[in-house]
């Protein structure tokens, strides 16, 4: 998750409302036999198959999840902005909270971050309605490794589920722990702070990521590099985007203008430790800084490397999608760029695993990389396939 100091950053955004526009319309709840159905005014309740309501024809959306069900009421409101109140329901259709709160997300440990309608204040609730965090935070975000992001009075600092400060509230931006660093900042740039509260890798980016199999994502504006745990700096600050992926791979995207000379310039480009120093890099990327649609008037140069720049795969490819990183096996959907100077003549995915081999044709019209999925155009059908850590395809009936 990137993050930014110059503008304000919702730390959770916990529902968008525009999913609340659809229909609901004899959808099952639980599995059972009650389903979420609309009355002839257009309000959303819970009626069983034999038509006895369950919960009451009030609501203007209703949304199951693994805790119960979060009930939507249109706040009164002269614009067109639309704007919820939110309430609970347990899974014996027992109203917990009522439609009082701004927001609500349901954690997996069965407790209930809310933020109030009154004051905007965030606690913590357990399915019962028993506040177990007093609503006294300004932001508050999911717990991550054991600890809850939280601001107060303006400031951002870190607590325990009950309630006991563990890391003060004395930055001026944070973000969740995550493998043992949090990006953190105290001045006008970021760095990384362990969990005593002390900054293991200084404040000298001005946005970064979460770290993520053992590297995060670091900025110098709009150009970015990654970092170890110990804040060493991989590669030069030359690419729109580069993540770790695991086994030491990353895929980047950088400016086309570096396509046909990156495996050979990296190896001698110096490692720019300030924003000043960007500069060096200037007669490399000439479009790098261009607001134009990348995606639309011009070609990706994408690719996947090792932690020592080595390019794994070659540099044909317009479109690189992280699938698999399961033990030593890491696959990718990769799609070839254009053989066309004027339109991009392939549109298919083939399947590579970590070595760079192409384990399949280019075949795939479509990749979901969250399921695992492939999906192939056959005629006039699609054909959906599960992918496992070494290639193998599973038809999905």
């Amino acid at each position: 998750m990137r993050v930014f100091l110059i503008t304000y950053f919702s730390l959770i955004s916990l529902l968008s409302f525009s999913q609340f526009e659809d229909e609901n319309e004899n959808i099952p709840v639980f599995g059972g036999s009650n389903v979420i159905a609309k009355n002839a005014a257009g309000q959303v309740g819970i009626k069983s198959r034999d038509g006895k309501e369950i919960v009451p024809f009030v609501y203007n959306k209703i949304i199951e999840n693994h805790l119960g069900l979060f009930v939507f009421k249109i706040n009164k409101s002269n614009g067109y902005e639309r704007s919820y109140s939110l309430g609970y329901y347990n899974k014996q259709f027992k109203q917990i909270l009522p439609c009082r709160y701004n927001s609500l997300l349901a954690l997996d440990d069965g407790f209930i971050i809310a933020s109030q309608n009154t004051d905007k204040k965030f606690g913590l609730i357990d399915t019962i309605g028993r506040i177990i965090i007093p609503f006294e935070y300004e932001e508050m975000a999911a717990p991550s490794e054991g600890l809850f992001l939280t601001k107060l009075n303006g400031k951002y600092g870190y607590i325990n589920k009950k309630d006991h400060v563990v890391i003060e509230h004395k930055f001026t931006y944070a973000s969740p722990f995550s493998e043992g660093l949090a990006a953190a900042s105290k001045s006008n740039l970021i760095g990384f702070i362990n969990r005593k509260g002390d900054f293991e890798i200084k404040e000298k980016f001005t946005s970064a990521d979460d770290f993520e199999y053992g590297y995060a994502q670091v900025f110098f504006h709009n150009q970015t590099s990654v970092i170890d745990p110990k804040g060493m700096i991989l590669f030069p600050f030359i690419f729109k985007s580069i993540h770790s992926v695991g086994n030491g791979q990353f895929v980047f995207e950088t400016s086309e203008d570096l396509r046909n000379t990156l495996a050979y310039t990296l190896p001698k480009l110096a490692i720019a430790q300030k924003i000043e120093e960007l500069s060096q890099y200037d007669s490399l990327i000439t479009s790098m800084d261009s607001e134009i649609d990348s995606e639309i008037l011009e070609e990706k140069f994408m690719g996947v490397m090792n932690s020592i720049g080595q390019l794994i795969g070659g540099n044909e490819f317009q479109q690189v999608v992280f699938i698999h990183s399961d033990g030593p096996n890491q696959l990718y959907a990769v799609q070839k760029r254009s053989d066309n100077e004027n339109a991009n003549s392939n549109y298919n995915f083939a399947l590579m695993d970590g070595s760079g081999k192409i384990l399949s044709d280019y075949r795939f019209f479509e990749v979901k990389a969250d399921e695992k999925i492939v999906v192939e155009e056959t005629g006039d059908d699609f054909v959906s396939y599960r992918v496992d850590p070494t290639g193998k395809l599973t038809k999905v009936e």
